[in-house]
């Protein structure tokens, strides 16, 4: 048996192939044989089993069927060949008293189990009892139970043979189960043990109850253990934890979650089958990692920035992104003057799965006492045109278009490397000239002795109002996109106004206007829709959000402008000087600070507009590579690329993927597990509830000044943009750059998450609406059409009370 492996699922069954792998590992399992699955095989041709259960299957009558193989497999004559191998195999194993265990072709698989639907034996004794258990074993595989599993889970009746295991029994002192992830209480950070004296089957059977220990992933420990019977003896601790660590070891080796059956004899631990958690449903079916406590400012930076630029979880295939990115975040933390443990730095690069983004807690040095002195010495510098005259020529270099097909596999890693280093490189001096946005600290000192320091707050946003940014080039462009579509006549107003943009091809005014849409999106097609992520297609991959942009627009009358957010900047200067101008010096240093506080911000938005062409170029990598494995057969299609990681990605093309079977259980298994992992993504992000909020009122961050009154248009995704209209006020869950051209048309902002930092913010106060953004539970607490007032200036939202049909009672 220790030549098995998995490699012999066909010949041994599920289970055998599993025991043998684990004997391969070194692993303490008692000494056995397996009845291959040919040998069954082999029988029932010569029974005619098929023919016979031909009519019964057809009619699914299971309990037929399993009369007539059970007769069959009692009474038919063993062929002399294979009784006399399975009594000398036994005779050569010391005719123990052993356990004869069912292994079927189809069993203990990472997307059915089989458990329990075939018999076990246990205690066996002679050769005569061993051959009757193997009848009994092959029989089983025709029971009513196990025909209706199959038949429930689409698998062919006839495609499936059995193998038998036979092993030496353990006189185990306790014995039960171990399940590497909690699938009771659906906890991935968390195993769970059931364990009970004598054997191990009576456990898994249900017919004794164990006592139930929960365990510690990290740092392994019992946190809990529930003694179900008394006084009933019980393993040691130390017995417990070395069977727990085994448990993360076999998890490791298979690639996912594992219940594990055991037996303790006196010290020794012996492993009686390990095979996938199938039991978890709509739970994790990969190792997550527990998430870390935050600190305070983790937890704010997290509200402020993340969850607006990332509303749904990262893919396995983002970390290739973020390997580009998290360096030189990392850089800025040391820059700052704080340092983070090059382990905790490794460790944020290597992982694949994330509840959401933070970076480990950093450690106060005393550089951190030379800070202001380095963000007056940044804001000195010309951070704009460092970027136009070199960073973005470099990242233009190297993402120029080639023929990607024309690569071999080789030469398509090199371009991929060549993209990230260069921006990795880049990146390293943008963030440093971001960190001078921390200016905006020195500047609040000023506002406040000015105005006060309630005032000061909403003036903040005032005074970074009115900027020209590339975001709102794009909506420009985009805004007499729209204009050129409403002149071209009413077969490309209707097509786009119905949401048919596929019709535009029927005519020629419409393939004219196409023309106009390809040269939008040779200029702007890089605009990244839900976030930097080389999962997350862009307009020029999906161009469906791009529609919807321009179908709303259609009834916009007036071009986006910045006019009434520079007049709000103006006046908040006027202000701020007006209350400092006795103060010698104070006004000038005031102003010089302000203004190159502002070139930083449009820096920022420039930049990352720009750095968008760069995850272009890596999806459009991505995209051949997934290509080339899907026409190789290596992969079942090429969407699934996206749960693979960046190694797996690299050892196929130089080495060669795995066997197709465990590509696709591979793939099946990460895509249930984002799943689940998206789900706390957006649990966390979205669904929490807003603090200091009443019955009629949210509270938000005030992240573009002004108040207004209007109906609220609730838009959940990227798809409903065409539902907005003039004077609505948008409700949303998160903004990003690519919502931004609905604020041509909103009166009023206002979204889940978010902060006065983000890219929603800055547009918000160029076009001059007030937002409110982070007013957690908005797009649930409001209702589609409800009359609404929002308060950008003092961050809150104003709900009106609700008919008692349901209909919104307006003032």
């Amino acid at each position: 048996m220790n030549e098995l492996s998995r490699a012999h699922l066909s010949t041994a069954g599920g289970k055998g192939a599993n025991l043998g792998e684990l004997m391969r590992l070194g692993l303490s399992v008692p000494d056995g044989f397996v009845v291959s699955a040919e040998a069954y095989a082999e029988h029932a041709r010569a029974w005619e089993l098929a023919e016979r259960l031909a009519p019964h299957l057809a009619t699914q009558s299971w309990e037929a069927a399993a009369a007539a193989a059970a007769e069959l497999f009692e009474k038919g004559a063993l062929l002399p060949g294979l009784e006399h191998a399975v009594r000398e195999a036994y005779r050569a194993l010391g005719a123990p008293r052993v356990a004869v265990r069912s292994s079927a072709t189809a069993e203990d698989l990472a997307d059915a189990s089989f458990a329990g639907q075939h018999e076990t034996f246990l205690d066996i004794a002679g050769e005569d009892e061993l051959v009757s258990a193997l009848r009994r074993c092959w029989a089983s595989l025709w029971s009513p139970r196990a025909l209706g599993y199959r038949a429930a889970r689409g698998v062919d009746h006839l495609g499936v043979d059995i193998a038998v295991v036979v092993q030496r029994m353990v006189a185990a002192d306790f014995a039960g189960v171990l399940f590497t992830v909690d699938p009771v209480a659906q906890r991935a950070d968390r195993m769970l043990l059931e364990v009970a004296p004598g054997l191990g089957e009576a456990v898994v059977s249900g017919h004794t109850t164990g006592d139930v220990y929960r365990l510690r992933r990290e740092p392994l420990g019992i946190d809990e253990r529930e003694r179900r019977v008394p006084g009933r003896p019980a393993p040691s601790d130390s017995l417990v934890l070395r069977l727990s660590r085994l448990g993360l070891d076999l998890e490791a080796h298979f690639g996912c979650p594992q219940d594990v059956e055991f037996a303790f004899e006196g010290d020794a631990v012996y492993l009686l089958q390990s095979r996938p958690i199938t039991t978890l449903g709509a739970a994790e079916i990969e190792p997550l990692p527990p998430p870390p406590k935050l600190t305070r400012l983790q937890q704010r930076m997290l509200e402020a920035n993340d969850n607006d630029r990332f509303p749904i979880a990262p893919k396995p295939i983002d970390q290739w992104g973020f390997r580009m990115v998290i360096p030189a975040l990392v850089n800025a933390v040391r820059v700052l003057g704080l340092d983070i443990d090059e382990a905790d730095e490794r460790a944020v690069m290597d992982q694949v799965w994330r509840e959401f983004f933070v970076l480990p807690s950093p450690r106060p040095t005393f550089r951190i006492l030379g800070l202001p002195q380095r963000v007056a010495a940044g804001l000195r510098q010309d951070w704009l045109g460092w970027w136009e005259t070199e960073a973005f020529g470099r990242i233009r270099e190297a993402c120029a278009p080639v023929d990607l097909r024309a690569l071999d596999d080789a030469a398509l890693l090199r371009r991929a490397d060549h993209i990230e280093a260069t921006t990795r490189e880049i990146l390293v001096k943008r963030f440093e000239g971001i960190l001078t946005q921390l200016a905006a600290v020195a500047l609040r000192l000023p506002v406040t002795v000015a105005v006060g320091r309630k005032r000061a707050e909403a003036l903040m946003g005032d005074l970074v109002s009115g900027l020209h940014t590339r975001t709102s080039e794009v909506n420009l462009a985009l805004y007499h996109l729209a204009r050129k579509a409403t002149n071209a006549g009413p077969e490309v107003f209707l097509a786009i106004r119905e949401g048919h943009p596929e019709e535009l091809r029927a005519s020629e005014a419409g393939r004219a206007f196409l023309a106009e849409v390809e040269a939008f999106l040779e200029e702007h097609g890089h605009r990244e829709s839900t976030g930097l992520y080389l999962s997350a297609p862009t307009w020029r991959q999906d161009p469906a959000p791009m529609w919807g942009l321009l179908r709303g627009l259609l009834d916009a009358t007036e071009p986006p402008s910045e006019e009434a957010g520079y007049k709000r900047y103006e006046a908040a200067v006027e202000e701020v000087t007006r209350g400092i101008r006795f103060v010698p010096g104070l006004s000038g240093s005031f102003r010089g600070t302000l203004e190159r506080l502002r070139k930083t911000i449009v820096f920022r938005e420039r930049s990352h507009f720009d750095l968008a062409r760069v995850f272009s170029a890596m999806q459009a990598i991505v995209a051949e590579i997934a290509r080339r494995l899907h026409e190789r057969g290596h992969l079942p299609s090429p969407d699934d690329i996206f749960y693979l990681t960046e190694a797996e990605i690299r050892a196929w093309l130089r080495e060669g993927p795995p066997p197709f079977s465990e590509v696709k259980r591979l793939v099946q298994r990460r895509r249930a597990t984002y799943g689940v992992v998206n789900g706390k993504w957006q649990k966390r992000a979205f669904e929490v509830g807003a603090e200091g909020a009443s019955d009629s009122e949210l509270r938000g961050t005030g992240a573009s000044s002004g108040v207004v009154r209007g109906r609220a248009r609730i838009i959940r995704d990227e798809r409903e943009f065409g539902r907005l209209k003039p004077g609505e006020i948008l409700v949303c869950r998160y903004t990003n750059p690519a919502w931004t051209p609905l604020f041509t048309l909103a009166a009023g902002v206002v979204t889940d998450t978010g902060g006065a930092a983000s890219h929603a913010a800055i547009v918000a106060r160029e076009y001059g609406i007030p937002a409110v953004l982070g007013a957690a539970g908005a797009t649930a607490r409001i209702t589609e059409g409800q009359e609404i007032l929002v308060d950008g200036t003092e961050g809150r939202v104003l709900l009106l009370r609700l008919g008692v049909t349901g209909e919104v009672a307006y003032a």
